[in-house]
């Protein structure tokens, strides 16, 4: 267990902030800034705990962007505790070690490990579910505090993303056809019905403040026809993504897993609950990306290394199999992981990770720059506002986080949209020197250099990486 731990951190910590900062952690930190301002923002988007935490930390005096990330890696080394400790739970902790070495070389996991965003830790309680999940199969009487147990994992998985909802299949799966009960169905339906009250308390504390309501816009399309193409959109995309990302040789493993004697009804179960968690994104999903996938790693991987772990036992050709699989998932998490720490952009990438983390507006290549060029502006001219467009980019959201405590910065957002927005930048100017921080993609939109004539290009920042740009103007009437 010590080796893994250590393995992963030898894996993880290099690189650490090798990809910029990225918009959506750019929100989680801005928010955790500014805590308990925007605290119903928080329970809005429906990641509780994760900003709770992020807030914690961002009272000490280091780098944001660093510590959030560091909580991911810690979430990740969780992973592989609760992955380890699952194989101890039923008598096969060599399934558990493998499992944690998989996780480790997953491309899933070595990306997103080292982001500031919450899906490591909903990985990181996935497993410790298993776990719980899995000793429940092992007692001789499961009773409803077991249950209850299972159940109020689910529940803080829901606190830190609302789709760790879902992973109630798990424990509903096992308490169904696992677990030991003296009274039968009858009972077994009793454990179930425990564990799905303590799930839901969570979610219906939090519901009169519409806890989640922001994920709303991911959800749905009202065309039945055009639901069904994204349904099987929704499946394509996510079928690719388990491929390359957990990756293919891994879930070969699972195959193996699934046809153990003796273990193959509990490799079929955790392999049913990791599958209707990712359908229930792809039913319900409109929105989708591969880091949605990392709750249900750990189900997964757990299988791959109960396959593992048997075919290395057995003789001939299964047990060279086994070595080819370890040995070629090895090679492909290798290869991302020194890819990684050396740069980003160059690793294999699913080509919506690729446009959000290295491509898009999302990605905040060259605000450091930005960063250095508004102090120095600000310096010089004795005190500047940096106005932005109302909407959560990175561009804007970045030097919010790296400049609030600049006594010469000041902040304003308005709607770029507003007919009257011209005026109110123009009644703003006139109190302070104007800046104002666009990407590309809103220069165009709101037809910037038309609209605002008065706006002067001072600065320009571009993506090394694709067309995309970041501009600095200044009000010059």
């Amino acid at each position: 267990m010590v080796s893994l731990c250590i393995l992963f951190l030898c894996t993880r910590l290099p690189g650490i902030l090798a990809l910029p900062l990225f918009n959506d952690e750019a929100v989680y930190l801005y928010r955790a800034q500014q805590f308990p301002a925007q605290f119903l923002f928080t329970i809005h988007d429906g990641k509780l705990i994760h900003e709770l935490i992020l807030a914690a930390l961002a009272r000490l005096p280091w780098d944001p962007l660093l510590t959030g990330r560091f909580l991911s890696i810690v979430c990740g080394g969780l992973t592989v505790v609760g992955l380890w400790l699952s194989g101890k739970m039923i008598g096969h902790s060599l399934a558990g070690a493998f499992a944690g070495f998989l996780y480790i070389l997953s491309p899933l996991a070595i990306v997103h490990d080292r982001l500031a965003i919450p899906d490591a830790m909903l990985g990181s309680v996935a497993s410790l579910l298993l776990a719980a999940t899995l000793r429940l199969t092992t007692l001789p009487h499961a009773n409803r505090w077991h249950a209850a147990g299972a159940g109020a994992l689910v529940a803080l998985a829901t606190l830190v993303k609302l789709p760790g909802l879902f992973l109630f299949a798990l424990p509903a799966l096992v308490i169904l056809t696992q677990v030991e009960a003296p009274g039968g169905n009858s009972q077994r339906w009793t454990l179930l019905r425990t564990a799905l009250i303590v799930t839901l308390l969570a979610p219906a504390a939090f519901a009169p403040f519409n806890y989640g309501g922001a994920e709303s816009h991911k959800i749905g399309v009202p065309n039945v026809m055009l639901r069904v193409m994204q349904v099987l959109d929704n499946a394509r995309q996510i079928g690719e993504w388990a491929a390359v990302t957990m990756p293919l040789p891994a879930l070969l493993l699972a195959g193996a897993g699934m046809s153990i004697p003796g273990k193959r009804r509990l490799a079929l179960i955790l392999i049913a609950a990791a599958c209707l968690f990712c359908s229930a994104l792809v039913v319900i999903g409109s929105v989708l990306y591969p880091r949605y996938l990392l709750a249900a790693l750990p189900l997964v991987l757990f299988t791959a290394g109960l396959g593992l772990s048997h075919l290395l036992r057995l003789t001939g050709t299964a047990r060279y199999l086994g070595i080819m699989l370890l040995v070629t998932t090895s090679a492909w998490g290798s290869s991302l992981i020194i890819q990684y720490a050396r740069n980003p952009a160059d690793t294999p990438l699913p080509a919506v990770d690729q446009r959000q983390y290295i491509k898009g507006w999302s990605a905040g290549y060259n605000l450091p720059h930005v960063y250095d060029t508004l102090r120095t502006i600000a310096a010089e001219q004795g005190g500047i506002t940096v106005i932005s467009p109302i909407h959560e980019r990175v561009v804007h959201t970045g030097p919010k986080i790296y400049l609030k405590n600049d006594p010469f910065i000041s902040f304003i957002d308005i709607d770029f949209r507003d007919v009257h927005a011209r005026v109110l930048v123009h009644d703003i100017a006139a109190q302070r020197p104007v800046f104002v921080l666009l990407d590309a993609e809103e220069v165009a939109a709101f037809d910037v250099e038309r609209r605002f004539p008065e706006l002067k290009r001072v600065g320009e920042w571009r993506n090394p990486y694709s067309s995309m740009a970041f501009y600095l103007y200044a009000w010059s009437p």
